[in-house]
């Protein structure tokens, strides 16, 4: 065969890129991007069409993105600043969801092998899900949407329904006035 000279290689490798199945999984960037943080410009699906591309640059919309979220948990009123490390692992995720939904919008979610002639899911479709599960824990952990803040608020009941049964609570045993823990006399 004539695979061994360049020419045979060329045409080789032209007849294998005709025929290759489209490996759209490969330009994502999604596991890097949760290894390192970093998601670079030249891996984008959207490089071509970007006003903020820059070659071998990091995605600015992606990390600006996870600031913003950052700084608004950061700014809810019971989220302290030891929760700061879970908060950037949210932001971290919630990018890379972005991430996942950006390529799913240029490649969509199945992939069409022309040489089997059968559909499949993207393998990033996976991993999406994963995310959304995390992001849900972290959300959940740190109070956010309704079913964890009616949880922080019945926590918030216990507390003042321990502190009336240990006694504390009458004036005499404590230092301060703990009303303010009760939602009734707000």
């Amino acid at each position: 065969m004539s695979a061994k000279t360049e020419e045979g290689k060329a045409r080789q490798k032209a007849a294998l890129m005709d025929h290759r199945v489209d490996a759209p999984n490969l330009k994502h960037g999604v596991p890097g991007f949760l290894q390192s943080g970093l998601h670079p410009c030249d891996k984008c699906v959207k490089r071509t069409k970007c006003k903020g591309f820059k070659k071998g640059a990091d995605c600015i919309y992606l990390a600006k993105y996870q600031e913003d979220i950052e700084n608004q948990v950061m700014d809810l009123d019971y989220v302290e600043e030891q929760d700061r490390m879970l908060v950037q692992v949210l932001a971290k995720d919630m990018a890379a969801i972005a991430l996942c939904e950006m390529y799913f919008s240029v490649e969509g979610l199945v992939i069409h092998d022309r040489r089997k002639k059968q559909l499949s899911a993207q393998p990033l479709v996976s991993t999406y899900n994963e995310l959304k599960r995390q992001v849900r824990q972290s959300m959940q952990a740190l109070g956010i949407g309704p079913a964890a803040r009616a949880k922080l608020k019945m926590e918030q009941v216990n507390v003042v329904k321990q502190i009336s049964e240990l006694g504390l609570d009458d004036g005499k045993d404590n230092d301060g006035d703990l009303s303010f823990l009760r939602d009734d006399e707000q």
